[in-house]
């Protein structure tokens, strides 16, 4: 059986007991990065062997399916979050799926939902884009493609380009569309800056540095009145 097994995103009181009890049963773990994972895994006191995944790499992907078709009990897990969610591990899944090997996914933590429950912006239906292209023509275009939908957007981006992202969104979205920026969700420094697009832009770009992985979501129209 293959596990597919979310990790904290950085509080490692989000490890589920479940996930707990299949790592601690694994005959091995295939991780994004062997360095944070035996952290994770001294952590809470599991020994399961671990090996690296590329998920670049065939042989990577082979040599873990080598091993639920021997009918081991192997884990899958990133450095934080889920696998195949802006994580690696989509290509062994589907691999194995097309194989008809037994895979399982487990419940737990992910970015896009804490934030899409966090937010305030309307969840009932919500557009999740991942990690947007690096050039501002593409980015821009999938925004406009998102716009249509008049759905909640929710995007993956790094401190380094946030600021940049940001100016794409105000050109396609709008200076009064709706914004809310995650930084560092579930770690010590969490901080939520809710706002239009052009004041959470104003704020990000007003500081001296940015650190932390940021999740922001979106949404076209501008914020109803309560009057």
């Amino acid at each position: 059986m293959l596990f597919v097994v979310p990790t904290p995103l950085g509080n490692l009181e989000d490890m589920t007991a479940r996930s707990l009890r299949v790592l601690k049963e694994s005959a091995v773990v295939f991780c994004e990065d062997t360095r944070r994972t035996r952290h994770l895994m001294s952590h809470f006191g599991l020994g399961a062997p671990l090996e690296r995944y590329d998920e670049n790499d065939p042989r990577s992907v082979d040599k873990l399916l080598e091993r639920v078709r021997r009918g081991d009990a192997v884990s899958l897990v990133s450095d934080g979050g889920t696998p195949g969610v802006s994580d690696p591990g989509r290509k062994a899944v589907a691999a194995a799926r097309r194989e008809g090997l037994p895979v399982t996914s487990l419940p737990g933590p992910t970015a896009v939902g804490a934030a899409v429950a966090g937010s305030g912006l309307p969840g009932d239906s919500f557009l999740f884009l991942g990690f947007l292209p690096r050039t501002a023509s593409k980015r821009r275009k999938a925004l406009e493609a998102a716009k249509a939908l008049k759905r909640t957007i929710v995007v993956y981006e790094s401190p380094f380009r946030v600021v940049e992202f940001l100016d794409d969104a105000v050109a396609v979205l709008g200076e009064r569309a709706q914004c809310v920026a995650v930084r560092e969700l579930s770690k010590i420094h969490e901080e939520w800056i809710r706002g239009t697009v052009a004041s959470v832009r104003a704020d990000l770009a007003a500081r001296a540095e940015i650190l932390g992985e940021f999740v922001v979501l979106f949404h076209p129209d501008p914020e109803p009145s309560h009057a």
